[in-house]
């Protein structure tokens, strides 16, 4: 069996892993001509952990990963308003949780992709064919001209997945935006670094949010949040430089970092009505993206690769095993969307209201009681 996976991102190389475990030759595309660099800092916990068990790249993640002590949350003046015991979250998710980087989750599969996986950087599918007959394979032809037959072609490339567009249709009706604008960026910064240690820095200001993630004794990850609509800026450094400035001496300690031309997209989820279209299967964020609002979109991307390889696994006609996986996870990834959907309306304030609130709240999280029920709202765990 060989499947043709568009896209090296999480959701690809850990899909490509789970098929090739099986047996099954693979065949990657990616876009990139090369692999990523530049990614969130994220936090890895809920359905990925076992999976990545199962993958055998539970232990090159937790290499790579790191538990931060807490979260500050500080207003434009620098001044902390609140702290967020993050500590909390390991000890709620029995010590399955720590944060990561997003590339270093890809670098740690990329590691543990078997022989018969083939990665070609550089390319893009340009066109898809179907043809109408019992188990005829799918047909992806490149843009170098290059035509890839496979028994299943997977859609891995994203929440603005090519392969989507060209199987499903314009993205338009299949995207929900979630109001914000988010970029993410990782520099060298020592000085800051070291001010940061093992604490998390969170601006605390009306419109918007920064975080700041020291990655070692160098470097420092950062990810800029805004209330926006879908329309994103001509000058994409610009506003995010502008952006940092309006957050305070924190955030404005990385405005002369960012890159000339840094991530920036809007915050969105994916919502398709079937996943499956044949012998193609929309998988990660170009099928369920639940957005950064809801995390764990890392965890489900590698979950669902497992789930996949699973129905695969207990089912000899093809077809049927892609039609069992989506029904056993929808049910999984539609209530965390769910979770993402109700986080949009208080992730960022929108008024000195919604501020005051929010501050409340952390002050309140002192107490043992409120710290253990806040960290297990955002791991999802019962906190009796």
């Amino acid at each position: 069996m060989h499947a043709v996976i568009s896209g090296a991102g999480i959701a690809g190389l850990a899909t490509a892993t789970a098929l090739g475990g099986l047996g099954w030759r693979v065949t990657v595309v990616e876009v990139a001509p090369a692999p990523r660099r530049d990614g969130y800092m994220i936090d890895f916990f809920g359905p990925g952990w076992p999976a990545a068990e199962r993958l055998g790249v539970l232990p090159a993640l937790r290499r790579r990963g790191r538990v931060y002590r807490s979260a500050r949350y500080v207003d434009r003046d620098g001044r902390t308003t609140g702290r967020l015991p993050l500590e909390v979250l390991a000890g709620i998710a029995g010590g399955r949780w720590f944060s990561i980087l997003r590339p270093e989750i890809e670098e740690a599969l990329r590691e543990a992709l078997p022989p018969s996986v083939e990665v070609r950087y550089g390319r893009t599918i340009t066109a898809v064919e179907q043809r109408a007959l019992p188990r005829a394979p799918v047909a992806a032809t490149l843009d170098d001209g290059a035509v890839l037959e496979g028994d299943l072609l997977v859609a891995a490339d994203g929440l603005h997945s090519g392969v989507r567009r060209l199987v499903v249709g314009d993205e338009a009706s299949l995207l929900r935006p979630l109001g914000f604008q988010t970029a993410a960026f990782t520099c060298a910064a020592p000085d800051l670094a070291q001010r940061l240690g093992d604490e998390v820095v969170l601006t605390d200001v009306v419109g918007g949010q920064v975080g700041l993630f020291a990655v070692d004794r160098e470097r420092v990850s950062a990810f800029v949040v805004r209330r926006g609509g879908t329309r994103l800026p001509d000058d994409p450094h610009r506003a995010v430089v502008d952006e940092l400035h309006r957050h305070g001496p924190w955030a404005a300690a990385v405005a002369d970092r960012v890159p000339a031309h840094p991530y920036l997209d809007v915050v969105a989820q994916s919502v398709v009505p079937r996943w499956v279209h044949g012998r193609v299967l929309l998988a990660g964020d170009a099928a369920h993206a639940v957005s950064l609002l809801a995390g764990q979109g890392a965890s489900l991307a590698i979950a669902g690769a497992v789930s996949l390889s699973d129905a695969v696994a207990a089912h000899d006609d093809l077809d049927a095993a892609l039609d069992a996986h989506e029904r056993a996870w929808r049910p999984v990834v539609e209530p965390v969307q769910r979770s993402g959907r109700r986080a949009a309306g208080t992730f960022v304030p929108r008024h000195r209201r919604d501020q005051w609130v929010r501050r409340t709240v952390l002050r309140a999280a002192r107490l043992p009681v409120v710290s253990r029920r806040l960290a297990g709202n955002l791991t999802g765990a019962a906190t009796h």
